[in-house]
């Protein structure tokens, strides 16, 4: 009998096919999420996802243009040098921005969740209207990304199945993409209008929806985007066998500078943000608060990706990204000369080297945002790491080489912060400047990250939006009024200029005021003026500090009294800085190509 108990347990277990229905715990089905608020709360999070570390991968996009150099070489030299290919393109295939099959994955999930939240009951239609809001503003966005970076491409509103029998898609149209982006902007702005009160930090909202409709209208103004402008321009894009994939063909140019222009004012007029810190007292406070703005949140954040160091993301590492060698820190994105010397006197004069004041002390008297956002040679910075503490009591940046008394005779030492100097030389800079700008220096970023956001969408982008589209719709006293705003924040002296001389300035405002923010990146190319700024040869600076006569200095620091300092611009052959006019637009790479015969390239790729 026990025996015969043995075997009826065993073919009743081997008879049990129910572990085959069992359900791995902690995953949730497809039906699943649509059928619990919270689970389609999770879902749109993850949507979330697509927008990465924002503008703070190891790579900047900076590095793409004149603002800065790429230290360590890899990923970014086919840009910079324009010998990007559909197949060579090993920046693009690194970053979520340029990664045309990771934009279009998250716009499936926008599409599969407009296909099923009908079917989700909410307790509170407040959080269905703010989940629809954000995943309009989700797709408008990876669209943007997109358009901004390939002109058109195909509109996809509906989710493929394997019952589909076609999956190729044609490129629509530039302006149809814009349009769609537009739509997609009002259709969030609608949904998330009035949900301030249960929304939190990093997620979409109406000032949101309204920012990036004001930056697409923007754009779709602009130069590269008016085909007979951008011919007129380029061979390359006159020779595009389908120019309305990469702008207007027709229609009014100042219609479009008016919506351009009614979008930024449909920002201005939500009265829920401001420039921060507006009315300094000195250049020294001005300075102060331009680079705490970008440390926290503060009246002119609009749409942010935040970091938490619980979570060890990497875009909480910028400044080990960025920072010093002397400090332990990679180096990697490194402003350039061609950077600095785009900024201003305090007096509102432009830098010239030929000016014998200027050459010889190029770091007195700048707009004080350049003290804000660039470490210089002699700048003072945190605290150095305990085993380099002693060679710098300062705490100044060394990025030169410098006398010293050894007790018989003056010898020549690199500095702390060079590629010759004792601390991981491999890792300093070849321009001979670092970041500042975004960087927390209450962080030891040698041992731990920070946490300071991305700002996506910040209110000085919808002045500067709204003062360009007044420019070009020729109400220029009023466009250097918003101008203005802007530069007293930076106790900098008004510009008075117009015409011609009215478009450069505001260019350069935008260039400094933005810096790093992954705006110039995109600014010259719809300003098609890539080839004078961006196709620049590389630049940096060579900075010796000698002792005077009688001095005898036996551990360095910057100081005036016992040092003649000599500055002297270099070309730097790091990278053969080049632009081709193909680079307008990015190539779609061969796979998508492959996949998809109705797509057609970019011209000159």
């Amino acid at each position: 009998m026990k025996y015969l108990l043995i075997i009826l347990l065993l073919t009743t277990a081997a008879c049990n096919t129910d572990f085959l229905n069992t359900r791995p715990l902690g995953e949730a089905t497809s039906d699943d999420v649509w059928t619990d608020p919270a689970l389609a709360e999770a879902y749109v999070n993850d949507i979330y996802n697509g927008l990465g570390n924002g503008g703070f991968p190891e790579t900047m996009l900076s590095s793409a243009t004149d603002e800065t150099m790429f230290t360590h070489n890899y990923g970014m030299k086919n840009m910079v040098e324009s010998t990007i290919s559909p197949t060579d393109a090993e920046y693009i295939n690194s970053r979520g921005a340029f990664q045309w099959g990771t934009m279009y994955l998250r716009i499936r999930a926008c599409n599969n969740f407009f296909a099923n939240i009908s079917k989700v009951s909410f307790d509170k239609q407040l959080q269905a209207a703010r989940l629809k809001g954000e995943v309009f503003f989700l797709r408008a966005f990876f669209y943007q990304q997109l358009v901004r970076n390939f002109g058109g491409v195909p509109l996809v509103d509906k989710v493929y199945t394997l019952s589909d029998a076609d999956y190729s898609v044609a490129r629509n149209t530039f302006e149809e993409c814009v349009d769609h982006i537009v739509k997609d902007c009002d259709s969030a702005a609608y949904y998330l209008h009035g949900t301030e009160t249960v929304s939190v930090k990093g997620r979409a909202t109406e000032g949101a929806a309204l920012a990036l409709k004001s930056r697409i209208l923007l754009y779709a103004a602009s130069d590269l985007h008016d085909m007979p402008t951008a011919k007129a321009k380029s061979a390359t894009i006159a020779a595009a066998a389908q120019p309305e994939l990469l702008g207007y063909v027709s229609g009014d140019r100042a219609s479009r500078w008016q919506k351009a222009l009614d979008a930024a004012r449909a920002v201005m007029d939500l009265g829920l943000y401001s420039l921060a810190s507006p009315d300094p007292a000195t250049a020294a406070e001005a300075t102060a608060n331009y680079q705490a703005m970008f440390l926290k949140d503060n009246s002119e954040s609009i749409f942010s990706r935040y970091f938490v160091n619980a979570k060890s993301e990497a875009g909480g590492q910028i400044g080990l990204y960025n920072g010093l060698n002397g400090y332990h820190n990679w180096s990697g994105n490194t402003p350039t000369q061609l950077l600095i010397d785009d900024y201003e006197m305090s007096d509102g004069t432009a830098f010239d080297w030929n000016n014998a004041a200027q050459k010889a002390h190029p770091y007195q008297n700048r707009d004080p945002r350049f003290y804000a956002s660039i470490l210089y040679d002699g700048a003072d910075w945190r605290q150095r790491p305990t085993d380099v503490a002693d060679m710098d009591p300062a705490n100044q940046v060394q990025a030169g080489t410098y006398e010293v008394w050894d007790g018989t005779k003056a010898i020549s030492n690199p500095g702390l912060d060079t590629r010759q100097g004792p601390v991981e030389d491999w890792n300093g800079s070849f321009t001979g400047y670092y970041m500042k700008k975004f960087i927390d220096p209450a962080v030891d970023a040698q041992y731990f990250r920070q946490e300071v956001p991305w700002p996506f969408f910040r209110y000085t982008e919808i002045i500067l939006n709204y003062a360009e589209a007044l420019m070009e719709l020729g109400q220029e006293g009023e466009a250097r009024t918003y101008l203005n705003m802007i530069r007293k924040r930076a106790a900098m002296p008004d510009i008075t200029s117009s015409g011609a001389q009215l478009k450069a300035d505001y260019q350069r405002e935008r260039e400094i005021e933005m810096v790093f923010e992954e705006q110039r990146y995109y600014d010259v190319r719809r300003w098609m003026t890539a080839q004078a700024t961006i196709g620049r040869s590389l630049r940096g600076i060579n900075v010796q500090g000698k002792l005077k006569p009688g001095s005898k200095v036996t551990l360095y620091k910057y100081d005036l009294a016992n040092y003649d300092y000599t500055y002297t611009p270099v070309t730097l052959v790091n990278e053969n800085r080049l632009w081709l006019d193909k680079m307008y637009f990015m190539p779609i790479q061969r796979d998508e190509m492959n996949r998809n015969n109705k797509l057609v390239q970019n011209p000159g790729f």
